[in-house]
């Protein structure tokens, strides 16, 4: 059924999930903080004491060195922030990566000493070397000059880096440049800052003395190594989800608003973004105060608990697949588009992978005129060349016969394409589609109906990359014929069958679909997996020997099972108890 006509329909999408963590305590508040560090440097009773803050960037430095960092009293400040290359010789050292292209970087692949002047490093630790009593070292990066005795990480999301570059001008680290275009600065981030520093804390997190939430910089918390391991161990055996994220977009639509209920101030949702077991914070709750973590700081920490051995030995610290909502519902048809080829992928950005998802319908409308579809491939015929000359031509026209040169596929609820790499293709209008992905942020849009954003500038195209990844061979008969689920059953039990769903021979992960009105039992085989809810108001996640405590998951959310986790069940409860209901599995294939 659709939600979005339900007069007597309430969201309970939950929009921030939250943990709490037994026996536990933090410190929430500079003085709080200030006193508990104060007394770890009494108990350590040296007579030199270094104490080093490591900063993820992003958020106001200055709070933390006026409210925390001089109340403890140092005899001796070193700020390595002073210590990284000034912002010319950066983009000499590292424009290549950076580029000047509006969205496309090139993945860097240094570490992030590389950052620092060496000169400049090694004075400020023969300063440390000479000093007396309490030293305080502090910047982003910080451990790359001097670890410390006492080593406090002060962290804060990629989600919040993301809203404060959009929404408050945030720079790049040490640049100057928050008066630049958002997707610049996006783009410098995802393809340099982020990844060096994102490598950076896996040094960091497992010899963390304490660890800071800095996402409120009006209330920071605090925990220490023993709770924030027991926060972690705790997330490891159980299930959880990411909190969501919400994105207005120039052809978004109202459904994830009505359904799910997403912020309402904003114009639109174009995506709605619940479950990304990397890229999205997760909200633990220690001793009645909450405390947000990176979804990667899981994985950085206990990564065989949290994706298992065979992931990790593949892929590394990746959590591939992940989730989100593409909202056209009264907007508008997406860009057509295409994603790289892994070879295109390494070869050009030196990504580690190519991208491939799928798309599952999770509403659609009928019956309007204007119904629900895909555009799915390339009509049979059409050469890679004339395709690239009608692109190329749309640019200068604003015209693009979308009719001529690719497959436009009606689509109804439940019905799920997969997209690999390669194949050009979009959403409709009046489409919801929970999009499934695995790795890749890289999308080149082709043609995007001659819109502008909100910015009043055209929307980027990329047409260049685009045409060495678009596959002709993905045509008419094999969209049809390879690209679309069949819905074919492939288990049953009392209460419940298993239909395989995903999709195609081509991809790397499996995607099974579950209808159920009593209990599945489920096993991780040590590989973490995804369940979204796409029918039926809730269920309940339960272990057989009482592991984890059972946890209601609603309509739309998306929840993660570590591998560690082993066996659970998942049951319709509460108001759809009795009711047939609907899960989709997603997890990276290891066996075919």
């Amino acid at each position: 059924m659709s939600y979005y006509y339900d007069k007597n329909w309430v969201p309970n999408f939950n929009v921030r999930p939250v943990f709490p963590i037994k026996d536990t305590c933090s410190w929430k508040g500079n003085d709080a903080i200030v006193c508990a560090l104060k007394d770890r440097i009494a108990k350590e009773g040296k007579e030199k004491l270094v104490v080093t803050f490591d900063y993820m960037y992003g958020f106001d430095e200055s709070v933390l060195l006026e409210k925390v960092i001089k109340q403890l009293g140092a005899a001796t400040l070193i700020d390595t922030n002073e210590a990284k290359y000034p912002e010319p010789v950066i983009q000499e050292k590292f424009g290549k990566y950076i580029t000047e292209d509006r969205i496309m970087g090139v993945y860097i692949p240094d570490q992030v000493d590389a950052f620092f002047d060496p000169a400049a490093v090694e004075k400020q630790r023969r300063a440390i070397r000479d000093a007396k009593g309490l030293v305080v070292v502090y910047g982003v990066a910080a451990e790359v000059v001097c670890g410390g005795d006492v080593l406090v990480y002060c962290n804060v999301t990629e989600k919040t880096i993301g809203d404060r570059m959009r929404r408050k001008g945030l720079g790049n680290w040490g640049a100057d440049n928050g008066g630049d275009e958002f997707l610049k600065r996006q783009k410098r981030n995802n393809f340099v800052e982020k990844r060096v520093l994102y490598w950076h804390r896996t040094v960091i997190l497992p010899v963390i003395d304490y660890m800071m939430d800095c996402n409120d910089e009006e209330a920071l918390v605090m925990v220490d190594r023993e709770t924030f391991d027991k926060g972690v161990n705790s997330m490891a055996h159980r299930p959880y989800q990411s909190c969501p994220r919400w994105t207005e977009s120039i052809w978004g639509g109202d459904w994830a608003q009505k359904v799910l209920g997403a912020d309402p101030s904003l114009p639109n949702v174009g995506w709605a973004t619940p479950g990304s077991a990397e890229s999205l914070p997760i909200i633990l709750n220690f001793g009645g105060n909450d405390f947000m973590l990176e979804g990667m700081d899981l994985i950085f920490y206990l990564p065989k608990k949290i994706i298992g051995a065979r992931q990790l030995s593949w892929h590394g610290y990746r959590a591939p697949v992940s989730s989100n909502y593409l909202d056209t519902w009264h907007g508008q048809n997406l860009s057509l588009q295409v994603h790289p080829t892994k070879v295109y992928a390494q070869r050009m950005f030196n990504a580690d992978t190519g991208h491939h998802e799928s798309y599952y319908m999770m509403d659609t409308m009928e019956g309007t005129g204007d119904d629900s579809h895909v555009y799915l491939g390339v009509k049979t015929g059409v050469t890679l060349k004339e395709l690239v000359a009608a692109f190329e031509e749309a640019q200068e026209t604003g015209k693009f016969d979308d009719k001529k040169y690719l497959n436009d596929f009606p689509m109804k609820k439940h019905d799920h394409v997969y997209i690999p790499a390669g194949t050009v293709h979009a959403s409709g209008t009046n489409t919801v589609v929970l999009e499934i992905n695995c790795f890749g942020i890289e999308t080149f849009k082709l043609w995007d109906w001659g819109r502008v954003d909100y910015d009043g500038k055209p929307r980027p195209i990329n047409i260049e990359h685009g045409k060495h990844c678009i596959n002709v061979d993905f045509n008419t008969e094999v969209a049809a014929d390879e690209l679309i689920s069949k819905r074919q059953e492939v288990a049953r039990g009392y209460g419940w069958r298993k239909e395989f769903s995903g999709t195609s021979p081509y991809a790397p992960y499996s995607v099974y679909r579950y209808w159920f009105t009593e209990a599945i039992q489920f096993e991780t085989d040590d590989v973490i997996k995804m369940h979204v809810l796409v029918e039926g108001e809730e269920a309940i996640v339960e272990s057989p020997n009482q592991a984890f405590e059972p946890y209601v998951f609603h309509y739309g959310e998306t929840l993660y099972i570590p591998a560690a986790v082993g066996q659970y069940t998942i049951r319709p409860y509460g108001k759809a108890a009795g009711k047939e209901c609907a899960i989709v599995e997603g997890y990276m294939n290891y066996t075919r």
